[in-house]
């Protein structure tokens, strides 16, 4: 009970530090489309993009490894040797790499201008990422939530500055990115006592080591997913033409607000998975968890595909309605994905990061082959099913090898119930008439009542504490 205990206050402590994100991005989309012109937003996409491949190939993954073994670590002098390890890998990493970075990028036309600052923010976004696990890994959770809030005031308020009221354009917004990196990593230094761990004199190349055994598998997973993530898109820009990936993207922004929630979970369920592993019996605890978290991920499931076609008739315009016919597929990817992330928990608690690599990329594979075999004959259903098929490739390949070092106790009839329900509502949402609608929100109703009514009693004890 403890660990669950933790386990929530975790995930919402670190819920503080990624709705405001999100809150702050509402309010900066306006000014970054009225005042980037289409070329300069389809740049600035770009360059996000690259960041989010580039940074952990040039990290190697190391903050991941440094987070897990912080958690393990009593001894403060071990503390300072990853830490201290860590920090002067990925500073010398980005020294060698930018200079390359910044040639490649010439060859691509860019501006020098740009291609300096583009290096800037690439090494002050993964020093950030690096201090971030650190600051969590030290069990200071919470410090670690409002550096995430701290990097999006700053980012913010230099949007404000540099783009909206200077008129800086895609140079602005770059400069904006390391600011606001830049501040939550002086943050994070100061506020968050990382300072006191860093010592050069406890340099060690045996714990170098001992970090990047760990930490450059999943190096593959992180090219895997972002493959998965980015091959849909380019399959169907190229097959099919960028207004249907317009219908595509438009499709996956409710299926993704649910992945920010769950993702919010995750960060504190990698921390509960890896303590529960450093304790006395943790076959049980993963075993009780995931029959808790598969029946409220089903009930969550059968909730927004009841109220979708409310959502989609409110917050999104008639010419792009045929996207709401993607929909209940890509519920069938973020709910495997979210089985795919609670395994990954148990893989880093247990160390191992290999079968992490080795799952993603096998997923990677699957996606990018069904998405080009089917692209011609079911068009944009390619890309949801592949995506689908994908992420259930990696959940069954996962389940059999965990299997081989921790038996996790599944309940078949309970496992097999959801996939029913869940299957029989989506299959009602394709209606899309007044009463498949009732039928899916009966579903929902009934599901949640009889496989999560602890949950809802407790949650209704917890508000009758509160308010009385």
């Amino acid at each position: 009970m403890n660990r669950n205990v933790e386990l929530i206050k975790n995930t919402l402590i670190l819920s503080i530090g990624t709705f405001v994100p999100k809150l702050m991005t509402l309010i900066t989309l306006p000014i970054l489309t009225a005042c980037l012109n289409t070329t300069e937003y389809g740049n600035y996409d770009l360059i996000l993009s690259m960041a989010s491949l580039l940074i952990p190939v040039l990290t190697l993954q190391i903050q991941q490894a440094v987070f897990r073994h912080l958690i393990s670590s009593k001894k403060i002098k071990d503390q300072k040797i990853y830490i201290t390890v860590s920090l002067l890998f990925v500073i010398i990493s980005f020294l060698i790499f930018c200079p390359v970075i910044y040639l490649c990028l010439g060859m691509a036309k860019i501006e020098p201008v740009l291609r300096v600052l583009i290096c800037i923010m690439l090494s002050t976004e993964g020093i950030y990422y690096l201090i971030g696990q650190i600051v969590r890994g030290i069990g200071k959770n919470l410090k670690y939530s409002f550096s995430v809030i701290v990097y999006s005031i700053c980012n913010m308020i230099s949007i404000v500055v540099l783009v909206w009221i200077m008129r800086m354009g895609l140079i602005g917004v770059i400069i904006s990115l390391s600011i606001g990196y830049a501040m939550s990593c002086v943050y994070m230094l100061v506020v968050g006592d990382v300072l006191k761990y860093f010592d050069i004199d406890c340099i060690s190349l045996n714990h170098l080591k001992e970090l990047l055994n760990f930490s450059v598998p999943i190096v593959p997973s992180s090219i895997s997913l972002w493959i998965v993530n980015l091959s849909d898109r380019l399959v169907v820009t190229a097959f099919l033409g960028a207004g249907v990936n317009g219908i595509y993207s438009v499709a996956n922004k409710i299926p993704q607000l649910y992945s920010t929630a769950y993702n919010i979970f995750n960060l504190a369920w990698t921390e509960t998975a890896s303590r529960a592993h450093d304790e006395e019996n943790p076959v049980e605890y993963y075993s009780s968890l995931f029959k808790t978290l598969y029946d409220f991920l089903i009930g969550i499931m059968l909730a927004l595909i009841a109220i979708t076609p409310l959502v989609f008739k409110i917050l999104v315009n008639k010419q792009f309605e045929e996207a709401y016919m993607q929909v209940p597929i890509l519920y069938f990817g973020v709910f495997f994905n979210s089985i795919v992330q609670f395994y990954a928990g148990i893989y880093i608690a247990y160390k191992r990061t290999k079968q992490v690599g080795i799952s993603s990329a096998v997923g990677a594979i699957i996606n990018l082959v069904v998405n080009l075999m089917f692209v011609k004959t079911i068009g944009l259903y390619a890309a949801s099913i592949s995506t689908a098929i994908s992420y259930l490739a990696i959940v069954l390949f996962r389940a059999y090898d965990l299997n081989k070092v921790i038996q996790i106790k599944y309940h078949i009839g309970r496992i097999c119930l959801g996939l029913v329900a869940f299957v029989l509502s989506a299959a009602f949402s394709y209606q899309h008439t007044g009463w498949s609608v009732c039928v899916c929100v009966v579903i929902a109703i009934v599901y949640n009542l009889v496989m999560n009514r602890e949950i809802i009693l407790n949650s209704i004890i917890m508000i009758k504490r509160k308010m009385g």
